[in-house]
């Protein structure tokens, strides 16, 4: 099974044939918004595990996020398609680090039996949107949406908020132009805040079909740590949200990031599942 830089336009629709099943069965979706961009770029690597003609399984790599995604078609499991696929990776990528989304029982024990454990959480909180005021924003700084003059304000804000950070800290111009791209943006929808100085934080929310929106990404420049702007800036992007007619709201967190999961805590997030990464048990 060799590895594909990229993907023609029937494998792709194959491969996203594939994860709709999955996610049917499973109720959790198997590729995140990365890996799913990544189908129609060549910033990854590629393998497929085929009956016939008929993709089952899938696998993906992400240099740049040093991390891979796996899954294999629910009427196809059990039939080594996930170890061919995994023994493939590793292969071609030196101790590869696995997302298993929603951390089902069936990825925890596939991660036991290729000496995986866990080794990053990331938690999927929700609450439903409410109609409580928001908090004031303090003297000195106000909010807008972004406009295209901004890319450089917002790019530079997110690297300084985000420099700790394994996926969105080396969040680029070309990431942000491939999200522009997406049916979902708005640039209403990232509300800026601003202060003399100029951009010291940003609220990125991104509307779901039906009754959902996200906390896409909440960043606040160091500069502007300890003044309450997070929670200003989550309060503002929940009313605009409302606003489109959201009545419920996600958002992806880091279980390590204590602030932050404190923050929505506080602001009446509970996690309804977590993602969990796994790696290599001799790996440091």
């Amino acid at each position: 099974m060799e590895p594909l830089s990229s993907l023609s336009g029937s494998q792709r629709a194959a491969v996203s044939a594939l994860a709709a099943a999955a996610e049917a069965a499973d109720g959790v979706a198997p590729l995140n918004e990365e890996a799913r961009l990544q189908l129609g770029r060549e910033d990854a690597l590629h393998w497929l595990a085929t009956e016939g003609d008929t993709v089952v399984g899938y696998a993906q790599w992400q240099p740049t996020n040093a991390t891979a995604q796996l899954f294999v078609h629910p009427g196809h499991r059990r039939a080594g398609h996930g170890t061919s696929l995994h023994t493939a990776l590793v292969a071609d990528v030196a101790e590869p680090a696995l997302w298993a989304f929603g951390d089902l029982h069936a990825a925890q024990r596939f991660a036991a039996s290729r000496d995986l454990v866990p080794a990053r959480g990331l938690h999927i909180m929700e609450r439903a949107i409410g109609d409580a005021p928001g908090r004031p924003v303090p003297d000195g700084v106000t909010l807008r949406p972004f406009t295209d003059a901004d890319t450089d304000a917002f790019l530079a804000v997110n690297a300084a908020a985000f420099a700790d950070h394994p996926e969105q800290g080396h969040f680029s111009a070309d990431d942000l132009a491939n999200r522009r791209a997406e049916d979902w943006w708005d640039p209403e929808g990232l509300i800026l805040a601003e202060d003399a100085e100029g951009v010291v934080g940003f609220h990125w929310t991104k509307r779901h079909p039906g009754d959902t929106g996200e906390v896409y990404v909440l960043g606040v420049h160091p500069r502007g740590a300890g003044h309450g702007l997070g929670g200003i800036l989550l309060d503002a992007g929940l009313a605009h949200l409302a606003g489109t007619g959201a009545t419920r709201v996600i958002l992806y967190v880091d279980a390590v990031n204590a602030p932050a999961v404190a923050l929505y805590e506080r602001s009446g997030f509970v996690v309804f599942h977590t993602d969990t990464l796994y790696r290599p048990a001799t790996r440091d």
